[in-house]
């Protein structure tokens, strides 16, 4: 209601429109009495000056006080004798609640201002809530549409909530995506309270009945109280768990451009034809498809009826797939490729000799022997050339030979030593092994393309098939509407006919009654002989003659009389119209004896109606009832019929439109379960070749690594050294 100037109430006072504040808001300071309000700042749009978010009855205006504080102000555009009550009732309501009780930190501070904004002189009652910073559901889920865990949180959250509403006996009224606003730390803000139940407003009716995506079919006004709000909840975490189950569900059964998550009024007034139902009760996962069942279950029960949503029951247990684990052992698809396991000092036990010091450990006789053959044959030749044995021009050339003769004996010696041909056989191992795991190194990289290449694949096929489970339900939606209208058309012109059935009986009666009225007149003026005339005054005898030679013999054989114009002193000749229509010119009457005659049959027939029957006869009355029930009878057979036929249309078009929607929903499960498989076994070998490139790795170290160790311990001049020393 309005107020006046001093504060009183205005009843019966129209509201301002959305215009008109957007007009009073310009001024702050004039339209505002609440401090935050009249020295803040209102939201201003580019062009059009302070911006609106319009609803059903109310505007609503951001205005940011100078403490930075932001607020969101509902100026209303329509009386409701209940709104201050119900508002104040609301606010102290919320203002008592305990943070530290609440699942989160949901509710919105607000209160009622009844002197909010001054339009026109008069001022008007407003709501001044706290600004929320939140995202509405359906753009929340969109952007987190594949976070499993972050869908079953809030999905959590979300009952959670529920279950302090019902613990403090309140409902909200209109649960759905547009109140329920999910913050950046994942918690929910519930926001609108025109439809709020608090236990102050016990015995009072509904102000509305929220939106129609979100109610159960069986919601009336009078259903407002604590249940209001079980329906709603078990649809939105009906949606949250069921895209969180399977993401694919949100792309074929969410519309973009829908008031609704994954449900809608129609599911729930013709569960037998929704397509949406049949796809999620027939879904894979066994206990999405037992919640989806329960959910089911209650759209024919009254929401007094309706069990209130909890946590353990509504969110089924977070299931993670158990990792495949690798098979113990190698696989044949390796061998050769892998190699040998390692012992704890990091050689192959396959291994083949490897010394426990690296160098030469005992020096044999061939040792001794081939380091004095070098040495005595280094000297030889200068000792043959100085006693005169060796021409001493051959000197250079025998001293050539014999160093070349004695490196081959230490090479050969060197060589043959166990300890050089035990490193010799592990370097060529490890040489092996590094060789053998190159292989197996490059496939592993091959395969992690396989796996993108086939995720991609199989994204691309999911994608493909969900847009065809998509243009599954808009065939659907384009049929039945097809369907209704032609329904439409067709029983709009029986029902059209139907319903004029009643005024075509009374019609009829009325011409059966008229009927019988005219026979019973006929049938007196047949009675009526013109002999009767000889009464009248200047009707004589001859005159009577005369008419029944003329053929009147009765007051009904002629209907009146027809008076022409002869010219002469203005006299008229008359002549009798017979019932046939002719025209008879009777001798001896003239105008004031057709007068008299006329005058004569109009008192006969007016006596006869007057004694005629006021209605038909109770036969003929029957008889024409009969017949407009047999109508009216055949007309709604037809409306049955016809709206019979748009039902088996429907029931077969739903029938197949739902098992083309379940071979696409088997062909992607098929579909899945291969890739999953495929993923799995190249997972499997790209962990396995993965190991092996690691200890490919580790072999071309332990290779370089042996492979300077052997050139230091088993070199020329270590060799030597061995051989003089023997150490």
């Amino acid at each position: 209601m309005a107020v006046s100037r001093g504060g009183g109430p205005v009843a019966g006072r129209r509201f301002p429109t959305g215009a008109n504040y957007v007009e009073a808001l310009q001024n702050p300071t004039i339209c505002f009495e609440d401090p935050d309000l009249k020295n803040g700042s209102v939201h201003q749009s580019p062009v059009l000056g302070p911006k609106a978010i319009s609803g059903n009855f109310a505007s609503v205006f951001s205005v940011t006080a100078p403490g930075g504080q932001r607020y969101a102000l509902k100026c209303f555009t329509r009386d409701s004798s209940t709104l201050e009550a119900r508002y104040q009732a609301i606010s102290k309501q919320l203002s008592g609640l305990k943070p530290g009780k609440l699942s989160q930190p949901w509710p919105v501070g607000l209160e009622y201002l009844p002197r909010g904004v001054l339009v026109a002189g008069q001022w008007y009652p407003a709501l001044k809530m706290a600004w929320v910073e939140g995202t509405n559901l359906i753009t929340w889920i969109d952007r987190n549409i594949r976070n499993r865990a972050a869908l079953l949180a809030v999905a959590e959250r979300f009952a959670a909530l529920t279950a302090d509403l019902e613990k403090l006996g309140i409902a909200h009224g209109d649960l759905q995506h547009g109140n329920l606003l999910v913050a950046a730390d994942g918690t929910l803000r519930l926001v609108d309270y025109d439809g709020m139940y608090v236990p102050a407003l016990k015995g009072q009716g509904a102000t509305e009945s929220g939106h129609r995506n979100y109610q159960s079919p069986t919601r009336t006004s009078s259903d407002f109280g604590p249940t209001t709000d079980r329906f709603s909840s078990w649809v939105i975490n009906l949606a949250l768990v069921a895209i969180a189950t399977d993401p694919s569900i949100w792309d074929q059964l969410h519309d973009d451009e829908g008031e609704y998550l994954i449900l809608k009024e129609d599911d729930f007034k013709e569960p037998q034809s929704s397509m949406a139902w049949s796809l999620l009760l027939t879904h894979p996962d066994p206990v999405l498809r037992a919640l989806v069942a329960q959910t089911h279950g209650l759209l024919a029960s009254s929401t007094h009826a309706l069990p209130a949503l909890s946590v353990a029951e509504a969110i089924p247990a977070q299931r993670t797939a158990p990792a495949a684990a690798l098979a113990g052992g190698t696989p044949a698809w390796l061998a050769g490729h892998i190699p040998p396991p390692q012992n704890s000092s990091g050689e192959s036990q396959g291994s083949v000799g490897a010394a426990t010091a690296p160098g030469f450990a005992r020096r044999r006789p061939a040792d001794v022997l081939s380091g004095i053959f070098a040495l005595t044959g280094s000297a030889a030749p200068a000792a043959l050339t100085a006693s005169s044995v060796l021409p001493s021009g051959s000197m250079a050339v025998a001293q050539l030979g014999t160093l070349l003769l004695s490196g081959v004996a230490l090479q050969a010696t060197r060589r043959s030593c166990p300890e050089a041909k035990a490193s010799r056989v592990r370097l060529r191992t490890l040489q092996q092994q590094v060789d053998a795991g190159a292989t197996p190194a490059a496939e592993a990289q091959k395969i992690r393309q396989e796996i993108e290449v086939l995720e991609r694949a199989g994204a691309s096929r999911d994608a493909q098939i969900n847009q065809q489970i998509k243009d599954l339900q808009a065939e659907l939606r384009d049929a039945e509407s097809r369907i209704t209208i032609a329904l439409n058309k067709e029983s709009n012109k029986l029902r059209a006919a139907l319903s004029g059935l009643a005024a075509k009986e009374q019609k009829q009666l009325d011409r059966a009654l008229t009927s019988a009225i005219t026979a019973h007149v006929q049938n007196k003026l047949r009675r009526a002989s013109i002999q009767g005339a000889k009464k009248l005054s200047n009707i004589s005898s001859g005159t009577v003659t005369t008419l029944i030679a003329a053929g009147i013999h009765t007051a009904a054989d002629f209907t009146g009389v027809r008076y022409v114009q002869t010219g002469r002193y203005s006299n008229r000749d008359a002549y009798l119209i017979r019932p046939n229509g002719q025209q008879v010119k009777i001798a001896g009457v003239g105008e004031v004896r057709a007068r008299t005659l006329e005058g004569w049959r109009a008192s006969l027939e007016q006596r006869a109606r007057n004694s005629a029957p006021t209605s038909v006869s109770a036969q003929e009355q029957t008889t024409i009832r009969q017949q407009f029930a047999a109508q009216k009878k055949r007309h709604e057979a037809e409306i049955a019929q016809a709206e019979g036929v748009a039902r088996r249309e429907r029931e077969q078009l739903q029938q197949r439109i739902t098992t083309r929607q379940q071979q696409a929903n088997k062909e992607k499960q098929q579909h899945q379960t291969a890739t999953q498989r495929q993923r799995t076994v190249l997972l499997q070998r790209q962990a396995q070749l993965t190991a092996v490139a690691a200890t490919h790795d580790l072999l071309v170290t332990q290779l370089a690594a042996a492979s300077q160790e052997h050139r230091r311990a088993f070199g020329l001049r270590r060799y030597l050294r061995f051989v003089a020393t023997g150490h």
